[in-house]
């Protein structure tokens, strides 16, 4: 069974990072949700599968997080961390800060 935490595993950490950082600019702290349709599992377990398939691969290692992902969803010609929650089925929760 896939998780919210699964899907999230799949989001590199600076994408977080700067995702956290808008939030905060906002005034708000960040959460993240199943999307109203739910989490795509078929898609995350697809991702999941890839990164395992190529773990002992060195030059799929020597890509940064971005790479990998842009090779998993071809499509996109450079994937975002927007276009990639949307894809895993992921929304963002930005709740405002009480002053």
């Amino acid at each position: 069974m896939v998780t919210l935490d699964d899907a999230l595993d799949l989001l590199p950490e600076a994408w977080h990072d700067d995702i956290a950082d808008d939030s905060a600019g906002q005034g708000c702290t960040l959460g993240y949700t199943a999307a109203a349709d739910g989490l795509r599992t078929e898609t995350i377990e697809r991702v999941q599968r890839i990164f395992a398939e190529r773990e002992g691969d060195a030059d799929w290692q020597a890509l940064g997080a971005s790479q990998q992902l842009d090779e998993v969803f071809p499509s996109y010609n450079g994937i975002g961390s927007w276009d990639l929650l949307d894809e895993l089925g992921i929304t963002t929760v930005y709740v405002l800060r009480p002053d």
